[in-house]
């Protein structure tokens, strides 16, 4: 007995996708313009301050991150050997585009330098990071 295999119904996905390609497309008809309003004029709006957008503050840094952002701001155009024991102190400050890679020196190790945005966070050796000038006395 042979089984007879059945073609999709009318009204299957073959024949709406057939419909769709056979069908010319009709043009939409164009909007009608809506008639001008008459301009009545504007009550005035209260005028209420917003707030203005704070700034970063820029990344938080680790105490180890921060003096070695120093010896960088020190070391200046000669930059840094990196080096295994502070791999990680550096990957971080690469993190936050606070220091740049420079040359490589040797098989693995590259020299890395301050960028702009590090010189800003920095602080030199020796000073703590946000220091208020002292006043000078009076003089009399």
């Amino acid at each position: 007995m042979a089984v007879k295999k059945s073609t999709a119904p009318k009204g299957g996905p073959k024949a709406k996708v057939a419909a769709k390609i056979a069908a010319p497309k009709a043009k939409a008809a164009p909007k009608a313009k809506a008639a001008p309003k008459a301009m009545a004029p504007k009550a005035p709006k209260t005028t209420a301050k917003k707030a203005a957008p704070k700034k970063a503050a820029g990344p938080k840094l680790t105490d180890a991150q921060t003096r070695m952002l120093g010896l960088f701001a020190q070391a200046k155009e000669a930059g840094i050997l990196g080096s295994k024991g502070n791999a990680k102190v550096i990957e971080g400050l690469l993190k936050h585009k606070l220091i740049k890679r420079g040359k490589k020196e040797g098989k693995e190790f590259f020299r890395y330098h301050i960028t702009k945005s590090g010189e800003k966070h920095s602080a030199p050796v020796g000073e703590p990071a946000s220091s208020p000038e002292p006043s000078s006395p009076p003089t009399m």
